[in-house]
Parts: C-alpha cells; sequence; structure tokens
C-alpha cells in the first residue's frame, strides 16, 4: 500500500515503470488502476527471470499466481516444465515441451525450441527460436525469444552471432537488465573479458534475479 501510494505522489505511469525495468513498482502500479493485464505482463517478466536465476521456488510460487489471476494454462505449463529442467529433471522437462500443444505458434515454436536446446540439438534450436520470433505477437514475446535464440547460437559454438544477437536485444530494450546479463555472457565467451566485467557490474542491483545470473557468470569466468 505504501509502494503504490508513493507510486501515485510522484505521477510515474505503469508503462514507464516498466519500460525502466522497475518491475515491482510497476506491478504496484497496474494494480493501483485496477489493470489485470499489466499485472499479469509483469508478473510473466518475474517468472521467466527466476527461472533464468534458477529460482525454482519463487518461478513456482508466481506461476501458481498467474494462473490464479489469468488461467492461462498453456504459459503455466510451459514454465513448469521449465522449472522442471532447472531443478534437475532434465528428461521431464524435455518430454513436457515437446507435448505441449498450445494454439499460439510463438510459445510452440519456443517450447520446442527449448527442448531441443536442453537435449543439445542445437541446430533444431536455432530453427525452432527463429520460427518463434518471427511468430511473437508482442515486443516482449519477440525478446524471450531472442535471449533463448542467443543461448541456442552460444550452444553451437556460434559467438558472433550471439554477439550480434545481444546487442540487437540491448538496444531495442534497453530498460531491460535480462537483455544486459545476455549481452555480458556473449562478451564473455568471445573473449572480451573487460568489456564483460564492465557490463555485468551495471547490472541494476534492483532487480535481484538479474544481478544473481551476472554475479554468477563472472565467478564461474573467475575459477
Amino acid at each position: 500500500m505504501i509502494l503504490i501510494f508513493l507510486i501515485i505522489l510522484t505521477g510515474i505511469s505503469p508503462v514507464e515503470l516498466e519500460q525502466a525495468g522497475r518491475l515491482a513498482e510497476a506491478g504496484a502500479a497496474w494494480e493501483a488502476e485496477d489493470d489485470p493485464a499489466g499485472q499479469a505482463r509483469i508478473m510473466g517478466r518475474l517468472i521467466e527471470e527466476a527461472i533464468y536465476a534458477g529460482d525454482g521456488r519463487r518461478a513456482v510460487l508466481l506461476s501458481i499466481e498467474l494462473q490464479s489471476l489469468c488461467g492461462d494454462g498453456d504459459l503455466y505449463d510451459f514454465w513448469m516444465a521449465r522449472i522442471a529442467w532447472i531443478s534437475g529433471l532434465s528428461e521431464l522437462a524435455i518430454t513436457k515441451l515437446m507435448l505441449l500443444a498450445p494454439d499460439d505458434p510463438w510459445l510452440y515454436h519456443r517450447a520446442r525450441g527449448l527442448s531441443a536446446l536442453f537435449r543439445e540439438d542445437g541446430k533444431t534450436a536455432v530453427e525452432e527460436l527463429m520460427l518463434s520470433i518471427a511468430s511473437a505477437s508482442t515486443a516482449r514475446k519477440a525478446f524471450w525469444s531472442a535471449i533463448d535464440l542467443c543461448s541456442a547460437y552460444l550452444n553451437l559454438g556460434m559467438y558472433e552471432e550471439a554477439l550480434y544477437l545481444s546487442r540487437l536485444i540491448r538496444v531495442h530494450y534497453p530498460g531491460d537488465v535480462l537483455g544486459d546479463v545476455m549481452y555480458g555472457l556473449c562478451l564473455q565467451t568471445s573473449g572480451q573479458f573487460g568489456e564483460s566485467s564492465r557490463v555485468l557490474n551495471t547490472v541494476d542491483s534492483s532487480n535481484p534475479a538479474a544481478e544473481h545470473i551476472a554475479r554468477r557468470i563472472m565467478e564461474g569466468f573467475e575459477q
């Protein structure tokens, strides 16, 4: 309630907060405006970030809450499959993703792309994730598929392609720190360690998930 009150006083719109990556504040602002679609969009971003950060417990809790809010069974099953993956249940994750048959072509191809990525079939992953980007009905959907595609490029050792794509993501989504994290990772794999460290060290601490991933990347390359 205090957060909502402060947002009202500052006069910053929910859209501005969302574009700036201030997700907790944006969620509160959408709630204050009684906009379930805005709330659902913010929760979806928080779930994705929790999964990328390996925080399965938080991802599960948020997924259950979002399911009760909007009832999108396909997205719920998609997230649960990926949570299975970060929990070490690789075969279950791969199978559940392949069994998904959503009407949304973006989700259909993304599920198949990630299933291929998880079974280390990088070529198929790239093909499916490209189709997912092409099928995306919103810029946010295209963003997630592009982040996944960077991972697929890295899996194939296509470091130049991954770095180029991560730069595009950073340009087109300047308020999303997960884009900065992916760019920093691609710089690392391309051997640009100094620039990678600079980018990863500037990840906003107000986003705990992104900061955790950035720190984990830097620690991995220091070992």
